[in-house]
């Protein structure tokens, strides 16, 4: 029969953290592992217009009958550049459900934000040219997302059912990841198995799964493409339990606790919520986006994880001010409320209001994340009491070994790390 090559190129992630890329081809078919943008700070920035070049340029040079992307997950430096591509678009149904939270409530923002400016008496026509063009981005985002092909999770012990691209095979395998829903792939064709980790760690709650999927599943890999995020940090990365035994006791100390955190990850929600009901503190939230992922964290993990992944948080407003100021509380907010923040801590005793930083460091530390994430520093500092208490979304460097050593792999390849990063 016709000898089937199959090839390897990856276009971007090589040499920074973010913004992969990766083609896998044969003679007449291709499929892409993610298609993520650049994050700030991680790689050069560019305009919507040289991402449209570059994805355009990427698709339609080397063109074939059967082709498809696939998305680890749906952090936006995995699946940021989606609204460029032409090609069929798969992604979990637990990930394409965070991407449609996202983009309706970011039109539900703008029409609202719509409505209330063109009842003012003096109106800039060029700022209403803007909100409707915003919002009609939004509108065509989430209908771009709808167009999403999905594949469903899989039961545990029961092996994922792969989904087929021309003459190439692409499987799914459920990911311990800062984010829901997150996937590693076993990618075959012509007898070649090649086994690529999307964004992983072993630390976090439902890390128990990855080396047991590993051997069961990643054997006789020909090439095994890796994240490297963590490969110039030493040490070992502490697990979501003791994130939530640390928050737990600082907790206690303080009567107002607000902890800075993503409303996407699963696993942070859940230590947090575990540190609020050991400090006996309501938990309160104050972010329709956040009010929104719980409720669907709770609707498809509550019954599988036991009541971990299950919330039933207050929905912070002014109604309920003094009852949560007479008895404290935890409140998981996001840098967006920052200003909503900065008016209730102003009401509130210093000594008695912490903040409990649970995000990466990075943030407020090197100068040029803090110049493309101000609002890190700047939440950081309105509190005068604060702690960081935080563990990676990504394998540190002894997992990745180990994993490496599992799946002995005949070829490693590195990506979504710094230049000079090595194994």
């Amino acid at each position: 029969r016709k000898e089937i090559n199959v090839n390897i190129k990856v276009h971007r992630g090589l040499n920074q953290i973010g913004g992969c890329i990766t083609e896998i081809w044969t003679n007449t078919s291709r499929v892409f592992i993610d298609f993520g943008q650049n994050l700030p700070g991680n790689g050069e920035s560019t305009t919507s217009e040289q991402d449209f070049g570059m994805v355009t340029d990427i698709i339609d040079k080397n063109m074939k009958e059967h082709e498809a992307v696939f998305y680890t997950h749906a952090h936006e430096d995995h699946v940021g550049l989606f609204w460029y591509i032409p090609i069929d678009q798969y992604i979990g149904e637990g990930s394409k459900e965070l991407l449609l939270i996202k983009y309706r409530i970011l039109e539900e923002t703008i029409k609202k934000e719509k409505e209330q400016y063109s009842q003012q008496p003096e109106r800039d026509f060029h700022k209403e040219i803007m909100l409707e063009m915003k919002y009609v981005s939004a509108i065509a985002h989430a209908d771009e997302v709808r167009e999403f092909k999905t594949w469903t999770r899989t039961e545990a012990k029961k092996a994922p059912a792969p989904i087929i691209v021309g003459d190439i095979k692409v499987t799914p395998f459920y990911n311990c990841h800062s984010i829901y829903d997150s996937y590693m792939f076993l990618i075959e064709a012509d007898g070649k198995r090649i086994w690529h980790t999307g964004d992983y760690r072993e630390h976090g709650y439902l890390g128990k799964g990855l080396f047991p999927t590993l051997k069961k599943y990643a054997t006789n890999i020909d090439v095994l493409i890796t994240e490297g995020t963590m490969l110039k940090r030493e040490g070992r990365c502490i697990h979501e339990r003791e994130v939530s035994r640390k928050m737990a006791s600082v907790m206690q100390a303080f009567k107002y606790v607000f902890v800075l955190a993503s409303a996407t990850d699963i696993e942070r929600l859940a230590a947090i919520k575990g540190a609020a009901i050991s400090a006996q503190k309501p938990l309160c939230i104050w972010s329709l986006f956040m009010k929104r992922t719980m409720e669907l964290f709770t609707e498809r993990e509550s019954k599988r994880s036991r009541g971990l992944f299950s919330f039933d948080p207050l929905f912070y407003s002014e109604r309920l001010y003094g009852k949560l100021k007479r008895r404290g509380f935890t409140m998981i907010v996001g840098t967006s409320q920052i200003d909503r923040v900065k008016g209730l801590i102003s009401k509130l005793p210093q000594e008695e209001t912490l903040l409990i930083f649970s995000s990466w460091d990075g943030y407020y530390k090197i100068p040029e994340q803090v110049k493309a994430n101000p609002k890190y520093k700047e939440f950081r500092e309105l509190f005068c009491n604060v702690v960081d208490i935080h563990t990676s979304g990504h394998a540190d460097k002894t997992t990745i070994k180990k994993v490496i050593e599992t799946i002995k792999p005949k070829k490693v390849i590195c990506i979504h790390k710094e230049a000079d990063a090595k194994l």
